[in-house]
């Protein structure tokens, strides 16, 4: 019977992971991309709402996260499959230990813009993440309109085609 019981825990503790994996577009999220503080991998502040930075693709992750390293080479592919479209894609590190994220950088080789929160746990409140990773669709007015929580691969053209979808981007048009 305990057996059972812990069976049936485990099973509805997966349903509940799977079901927040796929959450798209969270009532939760801020309505508007909210006022972070970052600085990039050379220790420059990094801007938000710089030129160029939207429509965007932001993914929260860290360093500790197994999950988030795991997409970070997919990120990369999604950023090569969106640069046509004018769709900037963004990791936004909550590590507090930088040097540990431009190591990361480094060894793996990521091109996308990798800033790091300034204040970590104030930037996961602003965004109202509370697990990583988290990606955030952001359009070019600087609304979150969508979300995908937990680990993905971004890799692939059908991945590239949703992103377009949430943010209404026709692909090859070069915004």
């Amino acid at each position: 019977m305990l057996l059972r019981l812990h069976q049936a825990a485990k099973l509805a503790l997966a349903s509940l992971v799977l079901l927040a994996s796929f959450e798209l577009g969270a009532a939760s999220a801020p309505a508007v991309m909210p006022p972070l503080t970052a600085i990039n991998l050379d220790g420059k502040p990094f801007r938000f709402d710089a030129p160029g930075l939207r429509p965007a693709v932001i993914n929260v992750w860290a360093t500790w996260c197994p999950p988030c390293r795991n997409e970070m080479a997919s990120l990369q592919q999604l950023a090569a499959h969106l640069k046509q479209d004018g769709i900037a894609v963004v990791a936004l590190s909550v590590d507090t230990d930088h040097n540990l994220v431009r190591e990361f950088a480094l060894k793996y080789g990521i091109k996308i813009p990798t800033p790091i929160a300034t204040t970590p746990r104030q930037a996961m409140s602003a965004l109202d993440v509370s697990a990583l990773p988290v990606t955030l669709y952001v359009d070019a007015d600087g609304r979150i309109v969508g979300r995908n929580i937990g680990q993905r691969d971004w890799s692939d053209e059908a991945s590239a085609q949703e992103v377009r979808r949430t943010l209404s981007i026709p692909r090859g048009s070069g915004r």
